[in-house]
């Protein structure tokens, strides 16, 4: 085999909660994370050479293609990883759906796809585990997103007796991952047409007052036990705290979506700046995504995995 596409899923948040600082001065959370079937679409060629060399191109144009794109870093980071293995050249063609710097873990997304890509392209054997050890050196997101890919592409030959699953309770800095049930239903998604900055609302979020915190424990049960009442009631993205003050604009589209009385929750994913929605079917969802479209808002339709 020397090439492989892989399904890169985009991830919404159902809570987060920040519960403090390691000595780091890292933030530390308790949240939840669901990956969905929006997904981009990651084409892997590998091709035996003396020279090591990475190519990289998108779909979208405003894509880095160099050490900015978590995609071109893992392979960076597998061919540290692996030296033996690293001679050729690896072509990387990504087709973008999901929103780029929209607190969907889009691009943590692409450089998983890599690094599992690469383990079955270079017949490394490495198990998920330690696939995410190295995942989690690009970023915090990363590690979930292998599981979640894992799952989501059956033909790599993950199940979750190896640890793929799509859906799971993420602490410390959202690297320790705990299985748990996906939730059922639609959503929509809504990206503004704008970013926020990460490190910025991580940087304010603690002078921002909290009022209320989500019951992570209350949450997984309710999971387990498809109690929507209690699902929905926990939850809650204490980062809207800041973003929604921080930037009017991602606070006027969660009113406006909310606005929507068939809609089950409003919430935003990450640290923003999109707003997403639940439903109860495909048909509310895909009614609900249309009339958001014609207002001009981008809007998908998408169901947890």
């Amino acid at each position: 085999m020397n090439s492989i596409k892989i399904l890169s899923f985009a991830k919404v948040n159902l809570s987060i909660d920040v519960t403090g600082l390691d000595e780091k001065g890292y933030h530390l959370l308790d949240m939840i994370m669901q990956m969905t079937n929006l997904y981009d679409e990651v084409f892997v060629q590998w091709e035996e050479d003396e020279k090591f060399e990475i190519s990289l191109r998108s779909n979208k144009a405003f894509l880095p293609t160099d050490e900015r794109n978590l995609a071109y870093k893992a392979c960076l980071l597998m061919a540290e990883a692996f030296p033996a293995k690293a001679k050729g050249k690896i072509d990387i063609n990504i087709k973008k759906h999901v929103p780029v710097a929209a607190g969907l873990a889009g691009g943590s997304g692409n450089g998983a796809a890599l690094i599992l890509a690469l383990n079955k392209l270079w017949e490394l054997g490495l198990d998920i585990d330690a696939m995410c050890a190295l995942g989690e050196k690009l970023g915090s997101d990363v590690p979930f997103s292998i599981r979640g890919l894992a799952y989501g592409n059956k033909e790599l030959g993950f199940g979750r007796e190896e640890g793929a699953y799509p859906s799971a309770r993420a602490r410390g800095t959202g690297t320790i991952l705990e299985p748990c049930p996906s939730m059922k239903g639609y959503l929509v998604l809504v990206k503004p047409p704008l970013s926020v900055s990460t490190k910025e609302v991580y940087t304010n979020i603690d002078n921002c007052e909290i009022p209320c915190r989500p019951d992570n424990d209350a949450l997984v049960e309710a999971l387990k036990a498809d109690d929507y009442e209690l699902i929905y009631n926990n939850m809650i993205n204490v980062l809207e705290n800041y973003t929604l003050n921080a930037y009017p604009k991602v606070k006027e589209i969660k009113d406006k979506v909310g606005q929507d009385q068939v809609a089950r929750k409003v919430l935003m994913s990450g640290s923003g700046p999109t707003i997403f929605a639940v439903y109860k079917t495909k048909t509310q969802a895909s009614i609900a995504c249309n009339r958001l479209r014609k207002t001009g808002l981008e809007s998908y339709v998408a169901r947890p995995l």
